[in-house]
């Protein structure tokens, strides 16, 4: 078990410093809201795919726009140069989530396209600032648990989604669904530009971040990321037809699929804890979660079984989606001058794997089954414990340290 590095001459500092924790449930916020258009699709699809005709290769097609929208975002927002404040950017997010939901609810089928990569867009292009600012505004001390809420806000959305299906999509269509959102979405944004705009303590416009050139460090963890979340949304789209296949009745599916969401959202607040705390390095943690979560797909591969099933299950959702938010704590600690620029690579990484997986999962299910599916799974997830394993203590940077990484730093997440 390996421990962090401490630097004493910085506690007394640290100690004194506000957790921050304010900007972190704001940032979990936006990170539920920024989500919507991605969960809401799926929440709703059954009714959507009725008014409109489609089926679930449509759903499909439609998630993995989301999803290529978000590496495009996550892409610009990584070469931009025009120095925006990380605030404004996630007051501005909200407005455009609230514009692509409308869009969806009002357009119908070719405005459901074009909302959903608007969303994914906004999501890809805002979630390196909200990394940033989690690093600038949280104390070192509970950066961690700030990480590890935000990315827990990921599986909240989908339960709000799944909630929000009986109180208003069976009631009032899945418009209703869409358009309440949008408003949400829109007060958020423009109440928080506003209180921006008017409070006298608002932070000014931030200089363009220092150059942070692509290096193994950050190549070894997008790919883990790639890896992980082709996992990850692979389990969300999958585990219930997966479990009704190997036996479980529907009723009883879903319930394992909720009850792995609550583990996934909890490894995810766990794992900042004990980062925090200095009981793991947060990169050996990092590779251990992944590994768990391909033995937990090998266990679903087995078809063994109801207790199996389940055991697989709460394994995978716990390890093989509950990663998320260390690994951008480990990028952005890792270059803390140039946090947004680093998460930006790995959320690229994250993003190519979302849109990606479900498709190719789909594609193995149809041709061998769920069986061999889930192992292919495994193998990726083994692919993600072994490029964060290997990575060195030290990655490559910048000879001129343009990025403000410091060895110090490094070795605190090796």
């Amino acid at each position: 078990m390996s421990r962090t590095t401490a630097v004493p001459a910085q506690d007394d500092a640290e100690a004194s410093r506000p957790a921050g924790m304010g900007t972190a449930a704001g940032v979990a916020l936006i990170t539920v809201l920024t989500s919507m258009p991605l969960f809401l699709v799926g929440a709703t699809s059954t009714l959507i795919n009725r008014e409109r005709g489609w089926d679930a290769g449509d759903t499909g097609l439609l998630l993995a726009a989301y999803w290529f929208a978000s590496l495009l975002g996550a892409f610009l927002s990584r070469k931009v140069e025009v120095p925006v404040s990380a605030e404004t950017t996630v007051g501005v997010a909200s407005c455009a989530t609230a514009v692509g939901l409308a869009l969806g609810a009002w357009a119908g089928g070719a405005g459901l396209v074009a909302g959903t990569a608007v969303g994914g867009l906004v999501y890809g292009y805002s979630q390196p600032h909200t990394n940033s600012l989690l690093m600038r505004h949280c104390a070192r001390r509970v950066q961690g648990f700030a990480f590890g809420l935000k990315q827990a806000a990921v599986p909240m959305a989908t339960l709000l989604g799944s909630v929000a299906v009986p109180a208003l999509a069976v009631p009032y269509g899945w418009r209703a669904v869409f358009v309440s959102a949008a408003v949400v979405c829109a007060l958020y944004g423009v109440l928080g530009l506003c209180v921006r705009r008017g409070g006298h303590a608002a932070a000014p416009a931030r200089a363009a971040a220092p150059p942070l050139r692509i290096n193994a460090q950050l190549l070894g963890l997008a790919g883990a990321g790639l890896c992980g979340a082709m996992v990850g949304n692979s389990l969300g789209g999958f585990l219930i037809a997966s479990g009704t296949h190997g036996g479980l009745t529907l009723s009883t599916a879903g319930f394992l699929a909720a009850a792995g969401s609550v583990v996934n959202i909890a490894v995810r607040l766990a794992a900042g804890v004990v980062v925090d705390r200095g009981r793991y390095a947060p990169r050996t943690l990092l590779w251990q979660l992944y590994a768990v979560g391909a033995l937990g797909t090998s266990l679903l591969a087995l078809n063994g079984g109801a207790a199996v099933t389940v055991a697989g299950a709460l394994l995978a959702f716990g390890g093989g989606w509950g990663w998320a938010g260390l690994l951008h704590y480990v990028a952005g600690v890792s270059f803390p001058a140039a946090a947004a620029r680093a998460t930006a690579v790995t959320q690229m990484g994250v993003s190519l794997g979302g849109a990606c997986g479900p498709m190719l999962f789909g594609r193995l299910v149809t041709h061998a089954g769920f069986g061999p599916a889930w192992l292919v799974l495994t193998a990726v997830g083994v692919v993600a414990a072994l490029l964060v394993l290997t990575l060195g203590r030290r990655a490559a940077r910048p000879a001129d340290g343009a990025d403000g990484t410091t060895e110090r730093e490094f070795k605190s997440v090796a």
